[in-house]
């Protein structure tokens, strides 16, 4: 079986990697535009966004004149931060990546990943059947108390721009995190214990 990572973040490439998952990328081009109704449910809009994504490298891979001579799984990814039910994604500006940051210190937050994983199957007439598979995981994490100073010097060494809640634990932003509660890797990018148990096809 063939397996693609529609996402083209490094992060969850080594989470990947280091489950000893083969794999290629097919980053996804979907929107991650969700409606006010969709971002009432932050785990459903995450899980929603993951499918959105798996989805739209399926229709590539289906698209493809060629047909498909093996199965092919194609797992896509969201991650969120929310705090008091507010999600906070990739800050746009430095300005926005300060009053992330500003909400986030001396309080505890949710880290939620979406996973949607689509399973192609063609048969020996090259009809494809289509399986799908959802779920999400949801771990918590306290920051530090964070003083201005603190903040803007974090935001200076540049790795807060593509991440979720402005900062990214597995770098710099270690340094600001009091402790946490639950998967890991889930605060990374990937949770990819619980895919490989639900899943237990990828790691064949």
């Amino acid at each position: 079986m063939e397996i693609v990572l529609a996402s083209g973040s490094p992060r969850r490439r080594e989470i990947l990697k280091r489950a000893g998952v083969t794999f290629r990328v097919i980053p996804s081009e979907a929107t991650e535009e969700l409606t006010e109704s969709e971002l009432a449910d932050p785990s459903k809009a995450a899980r929603t966004l993951a499918d959105r994504k798996a989805g739209s490298v399926v229709q590539l891979l289906l698209a493809v004149p060629r047909p498909l001579n093996q199965p092919v799984a194609v797992i896509g990814a969201d991650t969120m931060v929310v705090k008091d039910g507010r999600i906070f994604g990739k800050p746009r500006s430095l300005e926005e990546g300060t009053h992330m940051l500003q909400q986030l210190q001396g309080a505890t937050h949710q880290v939620i990943t979406g996973v949607s994983v689509w399973m192609l199957s063609p048969d020996e007439e090259g009809h494809v059947s289509i399986a799908r598979r959802a779920f999400s995981e949801t771990s918590e994490v306290t920051f530090k108390p964070l003083s201005s100073q603190e903040i803007a010097d974090y935001l200076a060494c540049g790795e807060s721009f593509d991440k979720a809640g402005a900062y990214a634990i597995q770098g710099e932003g270690a340094k600001l995190v009091a402790g946490y509660e639950g998967d890991y890797d889930n605060i990374v990018g990937l949770p990819v214990s619980t895919l490989l148990h639900l899943v237990p096809a990828l790691a064949e």
